[in-house]
């Protein structure tokens, strides 16, 4: 494979750089002199690769969204787990947990929903990063209920309910982190997405069953 054109290079220093800036200042504080250095680039060269701040917005939803996409893709494309140990995957990897751990990652995506709320051409996109999202987690459940280990009535609905509830984490990690106990995240996720998939969370490290 040829080495990534000039081009390619500096578009992605600066989605880089609007990425590191925007999770630590936000969309709206993310002036494009701070992106540039971020980016170690003159504005001038921003300006040529970008017509405008959203555009490299929309692309740092792209870059996250690959990201993401090739996460799960290498996680859940294991041969050997079952549906349960995907679903748990999945939730954990939304949580940055463990050494999958991307808080900048995770940041960057809180803000960029926020923006989903404001600005048209950014919630489309966002839209449609959701869905991709859900075409990773949909085929669990269905395959657990193909395979006898989950008996789930509307795995739409229950795929959109676990990624609304994840989405929620994120909203009180941004905005009240307190008061979520340590460590509870994932654990209540999982125990929700066991009752939704009506299947049964092997006991583990972290806790029992969903009833106990």
């Amino acid at each position: 494979m040829g080495r990534p054109s000039n081009k390619a290079q500096r578009r992605g220093q600066i989605v880089a750089g609007m990425m590191q800036v925007m999770a630590e200042r936000g969309y709206e504080r993310a002036s494009m002199p701070e992106v540039a250095k971020a980016a170690g680039l003159t504005q001038g060269l921003i300006h040529y690769h970008f017509k405008n701040k959203q555009e490299i917005l929309l692309s740092a939803l792209e870059e996250l969204t690959r990201r993401q996409l090739d996460r799960l893709d290498g996680q859940l494309g294991l041969g050997d787990a079952d549906p349960w140990t995907q679903l748990t995957r999945f939730i954990e990897l939304h949580l940055a947990l463990g050494t999958e751990a991307d808080p900048e990652a995770a940041a960057c995506w809180m803000v960029i929903s926020g923006e989903a709320l404001r600005q048209a051409a950014v919630r489309v996109a966002f839209q449609a990063s959701v869905g991709e999202l859900i075409g990773r987690l949909l085929p669990i459940i269905e395959a657990g209920n193909a395979q006898g280990a989950f008996r789930c009535e509307d795995p739409g609905a229950a795929a959109g309910a676990i990624l609304a509830t994840i989405q929620g984490y994120f909203v009180l990690a941004a905005t009240a982190r307190e008061q979520i106990p340590k460590g509870s995240a994932a654990r209540s996720t999982r125990q929700m997405a066991a009752a939704l998939v009506n299947g049964t969370e092997p006991t583990g490290e972290e806790g029992g069953s969903p009833c106990e």
